[in-house]
Formats: C-alpha cells, sequence, structure tokens
C-alpha cells in the first residue's frame, strides 16, 4: 500500500509541476493573471467539495456507493480533459 501511495504522489507533483508553467505559455501578458487564478480556483474548490460530498453521501448511502462515486468523477474527468485543445507539445523542427 505505501508503494501505491508513492507512486500516486509522484504522479501527482510531476502534475502539479507541470500545470503552472502549461498556463503561463499558453496565456499572453494580459490574461496570465485572469487564468492563474482561474487555474488556482478550480484545483482548490477540487480538494475542498468531494471530502464534504462524499461525506454526505456515505453517511446516506454507506460506503457501497464509493466506486460508483469514483468511477463517474474519473469518467467526468477524463470527458473534460479529453476536451483540452491546447497545452500539447509541439515537434521538434527537423535540422
Amino acid at each position: 500500500m505505501y508503494i501505491n501511495f508513492l507512486l500516486a504522489g509522484l504522479a501527482w507533483a510531476a502534475i502539479n509541476v507541470n500545470s503552472l508553467p502549461m498556463i503561463l505559455e499558453m496565456s499572453d501578458s494580459k490574461n496570465i493573471g485572469k487564468y492563474t487564478g482561474l487555474y488556482f480556483t478550480f484545483a482548490l474548490l477540487a480538494q475542498i467539495i468531494p471530502p464534504i460530498l462524499s461525506g454526505i453521501l456515505f453517511d446516506y448511502l454507506g460506503y457501497k456507493i464509493l466506486f460508483p462515486y469514483v468511477t463517474f468523477f474519473a469518467f467526468l474527468a477524463f470527458i473534460t480533459m479529453s476536451q483540452v485543445k491546447h497545452g500539447d507539445s509541439l515537434p521538434a523542427s527537423k535540422e
């Protein structure tokens, strides 16, 4: 179990390290503050809302709802990320 937590932590660190530079690269100088604020707002909301929502669901429905709950939000994240059209790495030009 410790190895799973270690791997998940390393993966999450890799995502966090690369998110802000990607936002800065995609925005122009006039909108850096706006896009950075939006990124951090939604990133922190994603850490605040799920524990509250899952606590309410677990109180009323029990822990049997855990797997469908996680599956639904993983699918929702997949759909959301499949719509991202910017931030892709560009292939290096051949010289």
